[in-house]
């Protein structure tokens, strides 16, 4: 899931004019995350939050596969970082 919401993340990054990474990030985490529950029929546990988080964080590195997808200047690096634990927070407080 981590492969295809990174896909899906880069693409429309890559067409879309405006940069949608903080509500981009958080989508991918809440999709992540539910599909992380449905897998272990609604369980949840700190175990499970770290391998949402960390999928999310895969799905975020599977960005720089396309074109413009890593960014240069402070601000733009900070606006991904904080994009990201939005992302992650959302995918750990779905598990937790």
């Amino acid at each position: 899931m981590a492969l295809v919401c990174g896909a899906v993340w880069g693409i429309v990054t890559r067409f879309v004019p405006l940069n949608l990474n903080l509500l981009l990030a958080p989508g991918a985490g809440y999709v992540i995350g539910e599909v992380v529950s449905l897998s272990v029929n609604r369980k949840r546990g700190r175990g499970l939050a770290t391998i949402a988080g960390s999928a999310v964080a895969v799905s975020y590195f599977i960005t720089f596969l396309f074109p413009d997808g890593f960014t240069f200047g402070l601000f733009n690096i900070i606006y991904h970082l904080v994009a990201l634990a939005l992302g992650i927070f959302v995918a750990v407080t779905r598990l937790r």
